[in-house]
């Protein structure tokens, strides 16, 4: 099983009446799961029917989130769509220089979260841990990895440098402004290790393959 960790918007769409999952967590989420891997999604979003949405389409892309965490306090972003923008933080295309949270913050993940969510979970093979600007995330997700012999996947902003203390093994992934490529190499790469793939062949056939897809 495939985990991916990290903040989840809600996309809306002009003339789409459902909401759907916005950012890099849920695009990577949807590679893996496309690719045949099972997956769980480990989030924080709003108590509301923006957050209702998000979950019935992760739902539907047969996407696990029984780690989700809901929060009545503050409510889902959403992220308004178009075709020449991507939101930094969330990676979803959008209509503004800054999403919209209707009635205050946005819920986020803290270390807390993220390390009753992984010692929760069972049986994964891989972590992605998804823009985790909080080192304490980072060593909940590393200390996971250990006691499961979980590979680690760690996707960063651009010119964030990596943390240290990374397991041997670990792969850090950049985010571009490419964020549909970055998430379709990072599914497929999770899905093929999941698979029972050596990380570096991995790497390398999914790297392949996106080079001959641009």
């Amino acid at each position: 099983m495939i985990i991916v960790v990290g903040p989840v918007a809600a996309l809306d769409e002009p003339g789409d009446d459902a909401l759907t999952p916005a950012g890099l967590t849920a695009a990577i989420a949807h590679a893996a799961s496309a690719a045949g891997a099972g997956v769980e999604v480990v989030t924080r979003i709003g108590d509301d029917a923006a957050g209702d949405s998000v979950l019935l389409a992760f739902a539907a892309g047969g996407i696990g989130h029984v780690a989700t965490l809901r929060d009545p306090a503050h409510p889902t972003l959403i992220v308004l769509a178009q075709a020449d923008g991507a939101d930094p933080d969330t990676g979803a295309d959008t209509a503004s220089d800054e999403p919209v949270a209707p009635g205050g913050l946005a819920p986020s993940l803290d270390a807390a979260d993220v390390g009753l969510a992984l010692r929760y979970l069972a049986d994964e093979r891989v972590i992605v841990l998804v823009h985790a600007a909080d080192p304490d995330i980072t060593a909940e997700a590393v200390a996971a990895a250990g006691y499961a012999g979980a590979h680690l996947v760690l996707v960063t902003a651009p010119g964030e440098p990596p943390p240290g203390d990374l397991p041997p093994g670990a792969l850090v992934v950049e985010a571009t402004d490419d964020a549909d490529g970055v998430a379709a190499l990072v599914g497929r790469y999770a899905a093929a290790v999941d698979g029972g793939q050596d990380p570096d062949a991995a790497f390398e056939i999914m790297s392949a393959a996106a080079a001959a897809d641009s």
